[in-house]
């Protein structure tokens, strides 16, 4: 069995980083500006509904009615039908930015990205990702909802258990199928279920690899965050600058497009490329170890 190094690849996306700035660079320019757009499409056609939600949860407190809140969300219900095919367009296009750069790195010129069938393959992946393991969390809510209501000492036991076998299966999933995107981009062809074998004894240094990239990923945001806030405070003149730098003010579009608005949303985009990076580039880094393995042969028969 193949094995590679968990800090090894923990480290991917910082070398990837270092090695590929120019590269980084545009991507950040590049969802700043898709980010500047699609928050102008959701203030002009759904600037109320944001709002009107969002001034229910706060005047709410801790405890908001559940039919209240039922139709605060219910009126947002056409933002997240807009925001499924966004969220999976982009997604699609940076996991296959990300692939290209480790798999193919002499792929793409120097933006590595693309639309066409390998990031339609990935969106993809990436609707059957999030499906599995939604439906995986809603089979496991309602076997906990089930033995909760039973209000007995076996009752809160099993129900118990079951919410933490819950998130261990769906982490156990998630971990299982991290490969599935890299191994679909490398094949040219949805390799879904059928990419964990690639996996099949690798768990354990699959979940430390991930969980050193997210600590790390966590210690760059706070450095950054740290030192832009800094920066603005002092431009500004406004302690609470840090605060509004976590959040837009997307009442209306003369709201958003201030100096604080737009410098929230480049932070935004450096952050979201800086987070892909070294989040998820452990996974084709480790698939790239793994693929000359027979697992690798195993998991590339389609989906």
């Amino acid at each position: 069995m193949s094995k590679f190094s968990p800090s090894d690849a923990a480290f991917s996306g910082f070398r990837l980083v270092r090695e590929n700035l120019k590269t980084v660079a545009l991507w950040a320019l590049i969802m700043t500006v898709v980010s500047i757009a699609y928050s102008v499409v959701m203030i002009h056609f759904f600037g109320d509904e944001l709002n009107g939600l969002s001034t229910y949860m706060q005047s709410a407190g801790s405890e908001p009615d559940p039919n209240e809140m039922a139709a605060a969300f219910a009126k947002i219900v056409p933002v997240t039908m807009l925001s499924v095919p966004y969220l999976a367009l982009v997604n699609a296009v940076t996991f296959a930015g990300v692939n290209r750069l480790i798999l193919r790195p002499h792929e793409g010129g120097l933006l590595r990205l693309r639309l066409g069938g390998d990031e339609l393959r990935q969106a993809a992946v990436w609707l059957l990702f999030n499906a599995t393991l939604f439906g995986a969390f809603l089979i496991g809510s309602v076997l906990t909802e089930f033995f909760a209501i039973m209000k007995d000492a076996v009752g809160a036991l099993l129900a118990l258990l079951a919410f933490v076998g819950t998130l261990g299966g769906v982490v156990y999933l998630a971990i299982r199928l991290s490969l599935s995107s890299a191994a679909t981009f490398d094949a040219g062809k949805v390799v879904f279920f059928r990419s964990m074998p690639l996996t099949k004894g690798q768990f354990w240094r699959l979940l430390g690899a991930y969980f050193l990239a997210v600590v790390m990923c966590v210690i760059v945001f706070l450095l950054l965050f740290t030192i832009i806030s800094a920066v603005a405070t002092l431009i500004s003149g406004d302690i609470g600058a840090a605060g509004k730098l976590m959040q837009a003010d997307s009442s209306s579009l003369k709201a958003f497009f201030t100096p604080m608005g737009i410098a929230q949303t480049m932070f935004s985009g450096l952050m979201s490329v800086l987070t892909t990076l070294i989040i998820f580039a452990p996974a084709p880094t480790i698939y790239k170890t793994l693929r000359e393995s027979e697992a690798s042969a195993e998991g590339n028969g389609g989906w």
